[in-house]
């Protein structure tokens, strides 16, 4: 009997390449984008205290408990993708020793695998709900501390998970994969900084901005081939 998720998985396949060279491209724009936010602001200034407050945790606390729950994000975000893409996620086992995890499915794609060192799984879901903690608290300057926090928390996690030996990284390939991670963390980041700035419109200003400069790239391309 046809799967969805077959579907799924041949469409997201057969865009892995066109998608990993559009991304290479679009790095020189989305470093660009950098240069647009104002970071002399409250906002920027509690988010960037989020970040200190997460290397501070880093020195003086312990680290196995912080890897460990590393390990977690990394599988759920795993799952959370395969759910995205229309999987049924039969398991997800973290090894006894702290040194891993897996999680079991039938299918995959290059999506899948790469997703935990792209996308701030944690962050995501706290961006979804914190407008909703906007209205509730006077010091909203503790939310975007939070956002600072937990962006600090998923640099260092897909950091310590990068390294030649990473299972993941061998099966999508080192090239594709160092396009897909570095590009798509620049794109996060970017999305990260934007929402933190003024929420979803701020992410939406984001995007119009990214497009704009990729119409104007675009543009300078063809004169020249032109």
């Amino acid at each position: 009997m046809f799967k969805l998720y077959r579907l799924t998985d041949l469409i997201i396949n057969l865009c892995r390449w066109p998608a990993a060279i559009l991304l290479l491209l679009s790095i020189p724009i989305l470093l660009q984008t950098y240069g647009y936010f104002n970071y002399a602001t409250f906002k920027f200034y509690s988010f960037f205290g989020g970040i200190a407050l997460f290397v501070a945790t880093v020195i003086f606390a312990g680290t196995e408990s912080r890897q460990s729950l590393q390990i977690v994000a990394h599988e759920l975000t795993h799952s959370f993708f395969a759910l995205l893409t229309l999987h049924s996620v039969h398991h997800i086992r973290l090894n006894p020793d702290g040194t891993g995890g897996s999680m079991q499915l039938m299918g995959g794609n290059w999506l899948i695998i790469l997703a935990p060192y792209f996308f701030p799984l944690f962050a995501f879901f706290y961006m979804l709900i914190m407008p909703y903690i906007y209205s509730l608290v006077e010091s909203v300057w503790i939310l975007h501390g939070i956002l600072g926090y937990l962006t600090a928390y998923y640099w260092a996690t897909v950091i310590s998970q990068i390294h030649p030996q990473q299972t993941d990284i061998i099966r999508s390939g080192y090239i594709f994969s160092a396009i897909i991670i570095l590009a798509m963390n620049l794109y996060m980041t970017g999305c990260i900084f934007a929402y933190n700035n003024n929420l979803w419109h701020g992410l939406t200003l984001y995007h119009k901005t990214l497009y704009k400069l990729g119409l104007k790239d675009l543009h300078y391309i063809l004169n020249l081939i032109a």
